[in-house]
């Protein structure tokens, strides 16, 4: 078995547990003082000391942004930064104002800049935040699986579904911290385009528009077969290949609503 060294003060203190002098623990609370004053009713653990403060894990960023699923609420001391931070269940969240690192904490996320789309894309935009690095983003609200994008406010987002509603988290980061998450969310392009040349959307093409070409024939006649593009209009009624398009066909054969 390995030995572990323990020093002075470290042997004393654990004397005075088995002497008493910690009060014991029970079903409500625990106490810890170098005189066995009983703890406060309303504490769950109440440190009782006139002499002392309580030393709570000091740890880098890169050791903090290693713990394992860290727990709500979890605390530390960042000795990167000089700010005493806390797991909120999303991120990692500055308790002062300001740390000893200099930098000020920020707070809130992102505001939404001006946004754009096509059928299968969207481009984010927002606006700088004073003192971030660098920002993060996620499809989910985790930051643990966010991507970092480093300090630019802009990211495209492809490969997506037309006429659909898309949401994007957003987190500012400095040296101090991580600010809540800012939520976006914007459509894609409408699979059906008023524009010429429409694009496919997935495997569908639509047409920009109801097209009317050809000379209108009744309805009763057969569509010829001379290579002159004929075309019937509902109801034999030229105003409703105005409206609608007319169903066409060159050189004869089947029509073709166009």
């Amino acid at each position: 078995m390995k030995k572990q060294k323990i020093n002075i003060q470290t042997a004393a203190f654990l004397t005075a547990a088995l002497l008493g002098l910690m009060s014991p623990t029970n079903a409500q609370n625990l106490g810890i003082s170098a005189t066995g004053v009983a703890p406060d009713p309303s504490a769950g653990l109440d440190v009782n000391f006139t002499d002392r403060g309580v030393l709570i894990p000091r740890l880098t960023t890169a050791q903090r942004n290693a713990i394992p699923n860290p727990a709500n609420s979890l605390l530390i001391y960042n000795t990167t930064t000089g700010c005493f931070e806390f797991w909120d269940g999303s991120a990692w969240r500055v308790l002062s104002a300001q740390c000893t690192g200099g930098c000020i904490p920020l707070s809130v996320g992102p505001a939404a800049g001006s946004h754009s789309s096509t059928q299968t894309s969207i481009t984010w935009n927002w606006n700088a935040v004073s003192t971030a690095t660098a920002y993060y983003v996620n499809t989910t609200n985790n930051f643990a699986t966010a991507t970092n994008i480093g300090n630019t406010t802009s990211y495209t987002q492809s490969g997506l579904s037309c006429g659909q509603n898309y949401t994007l988290y957003v987190w500012a980061q400095n040296g101090c911290s991580t600010s809540a998450a800012s939520v976006f969310t914007f459509s894609t392009s409408s699979c059906v385009s008023n524009a010429p040349n429409v694009p496919p959307c997935g495997t569908q093409v639509f047409m920009a528009v109801n097209m009317d070409v050809g000379t209108m024939i009744n309805g009763s006649a057969e569509q010829n077969n001379n290579n002159v593009v004929e075309k019937y209009c509902y109801n034999d009624l030229p105003a409703n290949c105005t409206t609608y398009g007319g169903v066409v066909s060159v050189g004869g054969g089947g029509g073709r609503a166009v």
